[in-house]
């Protein structure tokens, strides 16, 4: 692992007054940089996703369902979590996120 993630949770919850407060809380990942392969980026596209890039992470004790990851300052949105089998490890499938996700 050559590289550094940070994958961050996201909780709404209600306030005393009725209005939604979403909280963030980060951790930060060892990972490795692997490309979307061909066959996986046309199939995401037909399903109405963008695939990115693809994050190696050595051990599933690192991924707890963030669907949030923030690589090299820009923001991604998980939408593929794939368990390898080798060592434990995990490959999370990142979207680049734009500003229609409602979020600065």
């Amino acid at each position: 692992m050559d590289d550094v993630a940070i994958l961050r949770a996201e909780t709404s919850a209600v306030d005393d007054v009725g209005n939604t407060v979403t909280a963030y809380s980060d951790k930060q990942v060892f990972c490795s940089v692997r490309g979307v392969t061909r066959r996986e980026f046309y199939e995401a596209q037909q399903a109405g996703l963008r695939p990115s890039i693809v994050l190696a992470l050595s051990s599933r004790a690192d991924y707890d369902g963030e669907k949030i990851a923030v690589f090299h300052g820009a923001e991604y949105t998980v939408i593929r979590a794939y368990w390898t089998g080798d060592r434990d490890g995990v490959e999370l499938t990142l979207e680049e996120r734009t500003a229609d996700y409602g979020r600065p």
